[in-house]
């Protein structure tokens, strides 16, 4: 039997991404993304993130990202600046973030535009015991400019490290929407370690949610139609324990639309 200080370890390292040492840890990556909608629309997204172990436990999380979207009759760019903290309090964690986006739209055939800003806060609580983890996480997000819209999600977190190669995950969630409706769905994932180069990863969900932040990626499906589901593969490989390279397909279905995005990937982790 592996100790608990053990498998936590694995855990923040094949599951989260994080590596904790008495060094100071730097871990920059960048990642491509390609989306392909159902209604002729195109989409390709660049983002950078970076992890830095500012002093102790802490540390400080940036990400940004810039999406282009084109369609026939209309183009779109939005922007994501994210600060971010993390806090290891062995066996509590907690994160917080503050998320700013910004959205220009632009329509080919009119002299149609205009911007839009989302303001998003997200705080993200865990607890180890016994293998399992146990965790909640709130997000309110207020957009303004061409309209206002509040959201507002709560998310639960159950998961458990089965086993050296598998890991699960299952994470309710309640969403308030911003015409006020209550959508409720259920995420799913599984962690599959194939070797210790690899790390398999299969899931998605089912039901309704809005608006939709991913406290792990670090995402959002910024999209005011009700999203249905999703599902995804993906891959990681380990050329060495300073690098990862990641590629991943998923597929998910709003009301009027569905996409398929293709993701390619590379991070390190750098010890200073």
């Amino acid at each position: 039997m592996m100790n608990k200080k053990k498998l936590f370890l694995i855990f923040m390292i094949f599951c989260a991404g994080f590596i904790f040492a008495d060094s100071t840890y730097v871990s920059p990556s960048v990642y491509y993304t390609y989306g392909d909608y159902s209604d002729t629309t195109t989409s390709h997204g660049i983002s950078f993130y970076n992890t830095w172990n500012v002093i102790g436990s802490f540390y400080l999380i940036n990400h940004y990202d810039l999406l282009n979207m084109n369609n026939p009759s209309w183009k779109y760019k939005q922007q994501t600046f994210l600060a971010g903290g993390l806090h290891d309090f062995f066996p509590f964690a907690l994160k917080y973030n503050f998320v700013h986006y910004k959205g220009e739209y632009d329509h080919k055939q009119s002299t149609d535009e205009y911007s839009e800003y989302t303001n998003l806060y997200n705080v993200d609580a865990s607890y180890y015991y016994d293998s399992f983890y146990f965790g909640a996480a709130f997000t309110y997000q207020y957009n303004f400019g061409f309209s206002n819209k509040i959201t507002r999600q709560f998310t639960l977190r159950f998961e458990k490290i089965i086993s050296y190669p598998l890991f699960i995950s299952v994470k309710p969630n309640y969403t308030k929407d911003q015409d006020g409706k209550n959508l409720f769905s259920v995420a799913a994932k599984v962690h599959y370690l194939a070797d210790e180069r690899l790390l398999l990863k299969a899931g998605g969900f089912a039901g309704q949610r809005a608006f939709y932040f991913d406290s792990d990626l670090l995402t959002i499906y910024n999209q005011p139609n009700i999203q249905k589901y999703q599902y995804f593969v993906q891959a990681e490989y380990f050329p060495s324990y300073t690098w990862k390279i990641t590629a991943a397909y998923q597929h998910t279905k709003f009301s009027i639309f569905e996409i398929d995005y293709f993701t390619l990937g590379v991070k390190a982790n750098l010890f200073l």
